[in-house]
């Protein structure tokens, strides 16, 4: 079936609001490596990435608040950035602890499928429905991402256990939820003041499911705390402050269309700090994961 014609958007944003949103997709596609090197549980070290940005996202919003015309949430923003905070918690969780169980090109690739929730979330529950353009543009995506995990599927079971592929799947379900309530947060409040009240029920969501579970809180060396400071201050407040910021000015289901490029990058980290070489067939798939970010800046 065609998709219905839909007019492009008539306030699509300037090219500096593009390269923000890739920039911020970027610092997120090194979270998989800081938490691979950081001696903590999963959602012990999806707590300190939240505790870490913190500072940042406070100093932000209180820049924020000096300007004449910034934004109060209400109730109806203020609901939605509480549901942006769970999701978001639960998101990093499943992430985190999908990479005990699945290579890192693995977890980042299902864990990036989030355009495919958002636009059909949007879609059908929001009623955004989505142009030709991002359509086309959400196929190539999941098509690149696809050649990118499919040779995964033909090594050993450590190494694509279903397990792992699986959390990792439900992380892109809660990070589509994630998004669109980030999207309709933004319609109510400030840039800073999302990402720093959803982060905190963020963090209070994974320092329960951590003790809950028993993890290790504390890292036990160097390289623990720099991994864990690194992604609190470059994957959480840089890599999610930027994409909070620039979802006030992209609809939700394009911003999430740029989200798969954390899975090329991850890919490329994968294979330069932990030997994990990419195929030919993951290679093609990078290249239509960028096609489809071009898709979307045109769209």
């Amino acid at each position: 079936m065609s998709a219905p014609a839909i007019p492009v958007r008539s306030d699509a944003p300037a090219l500096a609001m593009f390269l923000t949103l890739l920039a911020g997709a970027t610092c997120i596609g090194f979270s998989g490596v800081f938490v691979r090197l950081a001696d903590v549980g999963p959602a012990a070290a999806g707590f300190w990435r939240m505790m870490f940005a913190l500072p940042v996202l406070a100093a932000w919003t209180a820049m924020e608040r000096r300007r004449p015309a910034a934004a109060g949430a209400g109730r109806g923003g203020h609901i939605a950035i509480a549901l942006a905070g769970l999701t978001f918690g639960i998101d990093v969780v499943l992430y985190n602890a999908s990479l005990a169980h699945t290579t890192l090109a693995n977890a980042s690739l299902l864990g990036n499928l989030a355009p495919v929730g958002v636009v059909l979330g949007g879609w059908l529950l929001l009623g955004d429905r989505p142009s030709r353009r991002i359509l086309g543009a959400l196929v190539l995506a999941v098509a690149g991402a696809a050649l990118l995990v499919l040779p995964k599927f033909n090594g050993s079971a450590a190494r694509g256990g279903l397990f792992g592929d699986g959390l990792a799947f439900g992380a892109a379900m809660s990070y589509a939820a994630y998004i669109l309530a980030v999207g309709r947060a933004r319609a109510h409040a400030d840039a800073g003041r999302v990402s720093l009240i959803s982060s905190l029920i963020c963090a209070a969501f994974c320092l329960v499911a951590a003790l809950g579970l028993g993890e290790q809180m504390m890292p036990g060396s160097l390289q623990g705390w720099l991994a864990v400071i690194a992604l609190g201050l470059v994957s959480h407040a840089l890599g999610q402050g930027l994409i909070t910021l620039s979802l006030g000015s992209y609809g939700a289901g394009a911003a999430s269309l740029v989200m798969v490029w954390p899975a090329l990058v991850s890919v490329l980290a994968a294979w330069a700090i932990f030997g994990e070489q990419p195929t030919p067939v993951q290679a093609f798939g990078g290249v239509a994961i960028l096609a489809a970010v071009l898709l979307v800046r045109k769209g």
